[in-house]
C-alpha cells in the first residue's frame, strides 16, 4: 500500500508497549500488504521481495516464517542510525541524544520512563548483554570495539568489563 504520508513510529512507545503501529506478531504477509506501507523496493505480489522472508523498511526488518510475521528486528544501531525507509518515520527518543548509547544510559532512560526490564548476560561469553523489556521488546548490547567482529581486542582485556563499555546494538520483538 502506497501512502501519501509516512507512518510515525514512536520508539519510546514501542519499547513501552511493543506496538509498532498496527503490526503484530502473527500477521500474514497478505494482511501487511493490505494494511501497512509496502516494504522498500516492493513492486507487487509477483515481486521477489514479497516471496522473501525478510522485508526491510530502512534498517528495520520484518521477518516471516510460513507467511506469518514472527519478528521485528534491527541490528544496525551501532552507529545510532535507526531509519524507517521511505514510508516509516521513527521518533528515535534516546537515540537522538548521543553518539554512543551504552547500557548504563539506556537503563537510566528506561528507569525514568518506568519501563520494567530484566538484564540477561550470556553465561558462556561476556561480550553481549540483553535487556528484556516487559513489553516483549529485547534490546541488545555488545562490547564496544566488537561491532567489527574483532575478537583480538576482547581477548586482551581483563574479565572485568565496565557496564558502560556495552553499546546499544539491536532491538527485536518476537520469537
Amino acid at each position: 500500500m502506497n501512502l501519501n504520508n509516512k507512518i510515525v513510529i514512536d520508539f519510546k512507545e514501542f519499547l513501552k508497549t511493543g506496538k509498532f503501529d498496527y503490526l503484530k506478531i502473527g500477521k500474514t504477509k497478505e494482511w501487511i500488504i493490505n494494511n501497512f506501507p509496502d516494504p522498500d523496493f516492493f513492486t507487487g505480489k509477483d515481486d521477489k521481495i514479497y516471496q522473501n522472508d525478510i522485508w526491510r523498511y530502512g534498517n528495520v526488518e520484518l521477518i516471516f516464517h510460513e507467511e506469518k510475521l514472527i519478528l521485528f528486528h534491527s541490528k544496525y544501531l551501532d552507529e545510532n542510525d535507526l531509519n524507517g525507509g521511505e514510508y516509516l518515520e521513527i521518533k528515535k527518543w534516546f537515540l537522538e541524544k548521543s553518539d554512543k548509547i551504552n547500557l548504563l544510559s539506556v537503563i537510566e532512560y528506561l528507569n525514568v520512563e518506568r519501563i520494567n526490564f530484566s538484564k540477561k548476560t550470556n553465561q558462556y561469553e561476556s561480550k553481549s548483554v540483553r535487556l528484556e523489556l516487559e513489553s516483549g521488546v529485547h534490546l541488545g548490547f555488545i562490547l564496544e570495539g566488537l561491532e567489527d567482529e574483532n575478537d583480538e581486542e576482547y581477548t586482551l582485556r581483563s574479565e572485568t568489563v565496565s557496564q558502560n563499555e556495552f553499546i546499544f546494538y539491536s532491538f527485536s520483538l518476537g520469537r
